[in-house]
């Protein structure tokens, strides 16, 4: 008996599923800025309630929108359920937790993982999908319009060496298994520390003793910014001032949106821009 009433709640359960999966889907909440922003370049009348970001905050397209989540706050369950959404979208690991609880309401949920360029093309091809929309045709579309400054030829001509400072306390670099790591790839740039196993709390990331940068002395230094201003007196400080990208003044300061974190579109075209002016 316990073996048949098992079968039948994992069938009524696979039955709901195929509903819930085919569903056509009118509302949607983003819970990341770059969802949202694909989205409003898909099918911006489906957005019906998206994070609080800073990104957003001089588009006028996304005044009217509710927000289900501000800051480091986590998104708001009830005011998610409330809107009755057809599907909502997050990432792996930062929103697993709501995602299931989600679930558990018949929601359909889609999460992502952006840690390189082709990650990036399968999600917009994943939330296209979705909207039955032509996938690789609207996927194209966007990276030739929106991300057209990340576009880049096939052959690279060999460029100078870089390290990318997303932290100055401690000292964090992105290696090749980090977003900022594939987008310095992407564009040819040589990465001093691409390479180097992450032993830190942040994957992707590793954490650089002043000796070594010292030690390998890099042509350029990025310096990543969360606001502007925020390092105005690098240059000065140890044991950066004896470097040779200070001294040949080839400290690039760069916004934390786009190159360490995607963020949206926006920003991710933005650094890219940025990467061919200076390189």
């Amino acid at each position: 008996n316990n073996a048949i009433e098992l079968k039948e709640k994992n069938h009524n359960r696979l039955e709901s599923n195929k509903l819930i999966n085919n569903r056509k889907i009118n509302n949607i909440v983003t819970l990341t800025s770059l969802s949202t922003d694909i989205i409003a370049n898909i099918s911006p009348e489906k957005l019906v309630a998206i994070p609080g970001s800073s990104l957003f905050k001089d588009n006028t397209m996304f005044d009217d929108l509710p927000r289900i989540s501000q800051g480091r706050t986590p998104p708001n369950l009830e005011k998610i359920v409330s809107l009755k959404p057809d599907l909502v979208i997050g990432t792996k690991g930062f929103h697993d937790k709501i995602l299931g609880k989600l679930k558990d309401f018949n929601i359909q949920t889609i999460s992502y993982e952006l840690n390189d360029w082709n990650s990036l093309e399968n999600t917009i091809n994943l939330i296209s999908t979705k909207l039955d929309i032509n996938d690789l045709e609207k996927s194209n579309e966007i990276i030739n319009t929106n991300l057209k400054e990340c576009v880049v030829p096939n052959e690279q001509n060999k460029k100078p060496n870089v390290v990318v400072l997303a932290s100055t306390k401690p000292i964090l670099s992105p290696n090749s298994k980090s977003w900022a790591g594939n987008l310095l790839q992407r564009f040819g740039l040589n990465s001093l520390t691409k390479d180097l196993d992450s032993k830190t709390q942040f994957r992707g990331y590793v954490n650089l003793s002043p000796e070594w940068l010292v030690k390998e002395d890099p042509e350029n230094l990025i310096i990543v910014q969360t606001r502007p201003g925020q390092y105005v007196d690098f240059e000065k400080s140890q044991p950066f001032s004896n470097l040779k990208a200070v001294k040949s003044d080839k400290v690039h300061r760069f916004n934390y949106y786009g190159l360490i974190n995607a963020g949206s579109l926006e920003s991710i075209n933005s650094a890219c821009l940025k990467l061919k002016k200076i390189f």
